[in-house]
């Protein structure tokens, strides 16, 4: 038998020696957090960054998974390359470089990248109707967009290099723009034009009712496309489901983010209150802008804000309605002879608010689209996955999974609240084996992205644990109403990390002793397992005796850590700052024995009969020993 492809990579962080890889095993993951086969610790790389993989089946090729920082060659953002020839790429801060040969690295010399990453883009004019001349111009040029500059010095942005664009770079070899209803990926020039005239209906895909896509020939001076009748048509669709992409989500590089959980576990509560506060707190805070990039995608939720936030009659009981396996939540669309029901998909713009600090300087690396998709539960049961029915494949291409877990629907958690009155621990209130839906989740994520068995994915998974303003007397920690705070070195506020990685483990605990077979579950996914508590209502529901029903009262309502998972997603992208080390209070230590074993810390605590086991990912975090005052910090990855 003979031997396979296989490539050599070496690679080198700031101020750090070279480190020398053979890859023989294909797929090959690169990234920062533990799981992936080629690890490397370095802010500026992403979770999952890059992914070496055979393409023909004998030729090695380096792919961009949407990181943040990108991969380029020279000063060229790129996002697929055969690796036929030595290759001297950059990926955040950190240099990697590729050869089919130990020798070739030989030509070159061994040097180490500066603290500031790569040169910046050329740049683009992102705007063309200062030069058209005539409607006729290239399809091409007309939908050609910018390449975005680097960020500058002095930023907290982990990486100096820009976001993702969204445009053809040349000589990527990869199709760059990636549908958020289909995730169908195609190049720019692709983009189908939605037919405005009256007279050009029927759509093949879409059906009798819905206007004609076409493939344009001629633009106006503002570059929108002339449809066959001559009228201006400024909106373009997906060229396999045909659906509308906004024009902001075409030009934003898009975060993935998916919301699952069982039936009737509050995603729709969960999800309109994280929206409804993202657009108080980010702004207010942070200095981010978060605004609809399309009111038609996002009225389901804009109507569930109205219900909850701004109802007229505040003392009424209201309640959401259930998420649906089918209606006004999916589209129906023919797609090979087949119809197929495919997930709407909520979509934000995520900017630098203008008075933000470093405006200039961070603009096009923060503009993102954010794309949230939620399912009903029970799309997440066991057999519920068909060809016809892929409405949880954007799992895949999801960079953070949020695991929405209702306490309330277990019963050993039932069992330590017998003085609750609220309604859902009722005797008839239904209880469910969530473990289910979560181990269903990762087989799909397995199987349709060829993970192998016992390897972790480079995804990190935020395990929601809701309704806490029930249980949380049992995390016996601290938990103030906004783990933020000035700094005036930002002139913004800065996310406490250490002490959401600090509840995060005490939430660990707790959920070991009660409920084992959920934190095993996880952690045997990904590599990095974040629990945080949330209440979405900030209060029990009441029951309508009049109904049977359970409702909410609107003046009631006070969200608590609605925010936290997403400026969490948002800290590990880069877009907000964590306390400075030499602003952030740090408590009195113990000395206890620290040893790592694979990825794991076994903490030995005098008194305790079994060591503490805290995740690798808590590495360089201080942690308390549950339910004492004894600290200790878990010392950096190795």
């Amino acid at each position: 038998m003979g031997v396979g492809p296989s490539c050599f990579v070496r690679v080198t962080c700031p101020n750090q020696a070279p480190v020398l890889h053979h890859v023989s095993s294909f797929p090959c993951r690169i990234g920062r957090v533990q799981g992936n086969e080629i690890v490397i610790p370095d802010r500026s790389i992403s979770s999952l960054h890059a992914v070496l993989e055979l393409h023909g089946g004998d030729q090695i090729q380096i792919e961009d998974q949407w990181s943040t920082n990108g991969i380029y060659l020279d000063t060229r953002r790129v996002s697929q390359l055969l690796v036929n020839r030595l290759l001297r790429l950059n990926l955040g801060n950190v240099r990697v470089d590729l050869a089919l040969n130990v020798e070739d690295f030989a030509s070159i010399p061994v040097d180490t990248p500066s603290q500031d990453g790569v040169q910046p883009v050329k740049k683009y004019p992102t705007s063309h109707s200062s030069r058209l001349s005539k409607p006729s111009l290239s399809r091409t040029d007309v939908l050609k967009l910018a390449a975005k500059p680097g960020v500058g010095k002095g930023s907290w942005i982990a990486g100096d290099s820009p976001a993702a664009t969204i445009s053809r770079v040349a000589g990527s070899g990869r199709r760059g723009i990636v549908c958020p209803h289909c995730w169908h990926r195609f190049d720019i020039d692709e983009f189908l034009f939605i037919a405005r005239h009256q007279s050009l209906i029927g759509d093949p895909v879409l059906g009798s009712d819905a206007q004609q896509r076409f493939l344009p020939s001629r633009f106006t001076l503002e570059g929108n496309a002339l449809d066959a009748t001559g009228t201006s048509c400024p909106d373009m669709a997906c060229p396999r489901c045909h659906l509308r992409i906004p024009q902001a989500a075409s030009e934003m590089p898009p975060l993935f983010l998916s919301i699952v959980g069982a039936t009737s576990s509050g995603k729709s509560y969960f999800l309109t209150s994280l929206s409804w506060e993202l657009r108080n707190t980010l702004s207010r805070n942070f200095a981010i802008s978060f605004t609809d990039t399309d009111a038609v995608n996002n009225q389901m939720l804009n109507d569930f804000e109205e219900t909850i936030f701004l109802n007229s009659d505040q003392d009424s009981l209201v309640a959401l309605r259930k998420t649906e396996l089918q209606g006004e939540l999916y589209n129906q669309v023919l797609l090979d002879n087949m119809l197929i029901n495919l997930p709407k998909p909520f979509m934000f713009t995520v900017t630098p608010a203008e008075h933000h600090p470093n405006y200039k300087e961070v603009r096009d690396k923060m503009s993102r689209t954010l794309v949230l998709y939620d399912n009903a539960g029970e799309h997440f049961e066991p057999g519920m996955d068909s060809v016809d029915n892929p409405t949880t494949q954007h799992l895949l291409h999801s960079d953070t999974i949020f695991f929405l877990f209702d306490p309330t629907k277990d019963v050993r958690f039932r069992r330590l609240l017998p003085d609750s009155d609220d309604p859902q621990l009722s005797a008839k209130a239904r209880v469910q084996r969530q473990e289910i839906i979560l181990t269903e989740m990762i087989n799909r994520i397995k199987k349709y992205s060829g993970l192998r068995s016992g390897r972790k994915t480079g995804k990190t998974l935020i395990v929601i644990v809701s309704k806490c303003d029930i249980w949380k007397h049992l995390l016996k920690v601290e938990l103030p109403d906004e783990p933020w705070q000035w700094e005036n070195q930002y002139n913004t506020c800065v996310l406490d990390v250490n002490l959401i990685k600090n509840v995060s483990y005490q939430l660990r605990e707790l959920l070991e002793s009660i409920c084992p077979e959920l934190v095993s579950t996880a952690e045997s996914f990904a590599g990095e397992v974040l629990y945080l508590p949330n209440s979405a209502l900030g209060h029990s529901p009441e029951l309508n005796d009049e109904t049977g029903m359970i409702g909410i009262q609107p003046c009631k309502v006070r969200p608590f850590w609605g925010t936290i998972p997403m400026l969490y997603f948002f800290y590990q992208r880069g877009f907000i700052p964590c306390v400075p080390d030499d602003s952030r209070l740090k408590k009195p230590e113990s000395k206890f024995e620290i040893q790592l074993s694979g990825d794991i810390y076994f903490v030995t605590v005098p008194g305790r009969k079994k060591p503490l086991q805290v995740p690798l990912s808590y590495a360089g975090w201080q942690i308390q020993v549950p339910n004492t005052d004894q600290w200790f910090t878990i010392p950096p990855e190795p």
